[in-house]
Parts: C-alpha cells; structure tokens; sequence
C-alpha cells in the first residue's frame, strides 16, 4: 500500500466542473424532444449510470452561448442537487456526441496522466453512500462542492488503477451484456403478444374487470417516523420500491432497503409470492416487474397473483401494453390512478386454449429471462462486495 497516494477530492488529480447558471441558462421553452445538443438533467443520472428514457435537447446556437459543462469522453458526472450522489461515466457507449449538464450536477474530469478515468467513476460509484453527510437543505438538498472536496480519498499508480477498473468493468459488462439480451427476449415476447392477441383479437374473448380474473393486493410502508423497522441487511425481508423496479428488468429479487420481519408481521405488509407480478400505479405508473422470490412492496405498487401458470405471461405482457393514460380522470395520471381503479381496469381474457398456446410459446423466453436475471443479480453482488475492497486498496489485484 506505500505507492498509494492520500489526500482529499480537494486535492486529487481531476478537475471539477460545474454547468452554467443565471442569464444564459436555458428555458424551458428552449427544450426540446429532438436537437443539437443533449441537456441532462436528474432523470438522466441514476445511482448506476445513465438513464436515457426521457431526453432534452437544446439548439446549437443555445450550445454555443454556454460556457461551461460539456462534456468529453471518459467524464464522470456527479448530481449535485434534488437527488444528490447519482454517478455516471461518459463512456464511447453513450450514443449521444453533444451533451451538456444542468446546474445541478457537476463533471469530474480526471488528469489523464495521474488518473484513470474509469477507476475514477468507480471511486465515486463507492464514495456515494458517504456523501450523504455533506448535504445540506431539506426540501431541495444540496451538495457544495466546497465541503465535498474535504472528503478523504486514495489512489494507486495508474497501473493499478486500470487493473482494479479491468477487474470491475468486466464484470458491468458481462451485467450489460445479459441485461441486452433479456431486452431482446422480452421484446420477442412481446410481438408474439401484439400478433396473437391484438392484431388478430376475437370479439368472443371475454371483457372483465382485472379483479375478476386475479388476486390484486396493495404493498405497505410502515411508519418512517421509526426507523428500526427499515434495514439495509440483504438477510431482511426485500422491500421494493417503484426505484427498485426501474432499475430491476423484467425479474427483481432484490432492493435497496428492507423490512425487519417484525415489521412485516407488525403492520400486516403483504408477502408475495415468487412469480407475482408488480404493478406501480403511483407516482410512475405502469413499471412492471415479476417476483423472482417472495418478498413485499411499498404502497405504490400493486401485485398480481394468477391462479394457473399459463396466465402469468399473457398477463404481463397485457399489463405492458396497457394504456394507463385511459385510467386517468385528471390531466394528471401520477395522481389520477388509485388501488381501486386498477382493480377494476378492463381486461380481456381470451380462452384457456389460447392462453395455453401462448404460454408454450412465451414461457421458455421468460424462462432465459428469468435465469439471466439471476445471474445478473449475482454478478451485481459480487461486483458490489469487491468495488470498497479494490478502491481501497483492502484487495489487490494482478498486473
């Protein structure tokens, strides 16, 4: 450990860039679905990486008044403000060639020289939890840089950081790589779907309300005011969050917090079992997930519980497809959708034969989904339990 160097981010070989404010700023008529130059903002930037589901762009003339945030390859993107401590690597992957960040994140741009960029965001993917003690602000929190950069840290020369970033990258690739494919399995499962029983429905399939054909129940949060309900052990009861959900695939098995099993028998939260399928219908409605073990959910999201195994993709593949804008009594459908409308949501369930044909079908896919997904959930394991040790310097890796 003697060729590791200490300090702190204050010190450390890599600029920290912040992105424009006041008059220049852009708009919000100045966004737009389509343009020049991709403007981040914190829908963009999870705890693992980039989101790109929702975008905006700003015009090159816009591009060209801004001074500062561009970003360049092999940057490091950190939020700063709202949802403080989301990291993301500007990679050659990211398809995007012109993007900018808002005022609430910052770059961290390593000295090429001293730093390896992508031991670099490994850094500060394992700083995250830490930084939470430099927030400050309750109702907007807020990260200054000036406290941050008192934070400790310590790296080692530029050969081990890029074995350690070898050792960790491999393993996000192999998790990136099963994560693709279960994309393309589930969108294989889907056009099956369209074809079967969209673009050739039958007036005879029977029309219902969804709790005619299947167990609907609602998740619950115990109260937050104690938190010795809540954990952060794995051993607990997994406790999913719609976050969870978004992160997850078609499968999740795991969360980000959980629930003591005093909780869960203290505050009757329902158990569901594996094979359920979750449905968030606050807040973001329409993620949808299936059970890979028994485990609960918070109040935002509903489960579905069929009563014969060929229904579960049909099912799925139905709620996917849904339109849950037609649910909607207000402008708005974060708040417009509640547990009783999607109990009673129509649904339409062909017959058994049907079912039983699709399931024949379907089911080998979700089944590769489902082994790839455990899979996945043990690569992210293993990468989370080795990424302190190697940023550390408590593992040492061969080079």
């Amino acid at each position: 450990m003697s060729e590791w160097r200490g300090g702190t981010i204050g010190d450390a070989p890599f600029d920290i860039i912040d992105g424009d404010r006041g008059k220049n700023y852009p708009s919000q008529a100045e966004f737009a679905d389509e343009g020049y130059c991709l403007f981040l903002n914190a829908k963009n930037v999870s705890k693992s990486g980039f989101v790109f589901d929702e975008v905006q762009f700003i015009t090159a003339e816009k591009d060209e008044i801004l001074r500062k945030g561009k970003l360049k390859r092999h940057d490091i993107i950190l939020t700063t403000r709202g949802t403080v401590g989301n990291v993301a690597y500007y990679s050659d992957k990211v398809k995007f060639a012109n993007v900018r960040i808002n005022s609430g994140m910052v770059i961290i741009r390593p000295k090429s020289d001293e730093m390896f960029p992508l031991f670099c965001y490994y850094v500060f993917t394992h700083l995250q939890s830490g930084l939470d003690s430099f927030v400050s602000g309750t109702a907007q929190p807020q990260l200054p840089i000036r406290d941050m950069a008192k934070m400790s840290i310590k790296f080692p020369p530029l050969e081990t950081q890029s074995a350690i970033a070898e050792v960790l990258s491999s393993l996000d690739d192999k998790i990136d790589l099963l994560t693709r494919q279960n994309v393309t399995l589930e969108a294989l499962a889907q056009t099956y779907f369209r074809q079967w029983f969209v673009e050739r429905a039958s007036e005879e399939w029977e029309i219902g309300k969804a709790e005619d054909y299947f167990d609907i129940g609602i998740g619950k949060t115990p109260p937050r005011k104690e938190p010795h309900w809540f954990s952060d052990d794995s051993n607990d009861v997994v406790w999913v969050s719609i976050a969870d959900m978004g992160k997850s695939g078609l499968f999740i098995g795991d969360s980000s917090e959980y629930l003591t099993n005093e909780a869960v028998e203290r505050f009757n939260v329902r158990r569901i079992p594996k094979g359920a399928i979750l449905l968030s219908f606050k807040l973001t409605v329409g993620r949808l997930a299936i059970a890979l073990c028994e485990l609960t959910t918070n109040e935002a999201i509903a489960h579905f519980k069929y009563k014969n195994d060929y229904e579960k993709e049909y099912l799925y593949c139905y709620l996917k497809a849904f339109d849950y804008y037609s649910l909607g009594s207000t402008s708005s459908i974060a708040t417009a959708v509640n547990s009783q409308i999607i109990k009673a949501m129509p649904f339409v369930m062909p017959d058994t034969a049907m079912l039983k044909k699709y399931h024949e079908l379907a089911a080998p896919l979700f089944s590769k989904i489902e082994q790839n997904a455990k899979q996945i959930q043990t690569l992210q394991k293993l990468r989370d339990t080795l990424l302190p040790k190697l940023v550390s310097g408590e593992v040492r890796v061969n080079h």
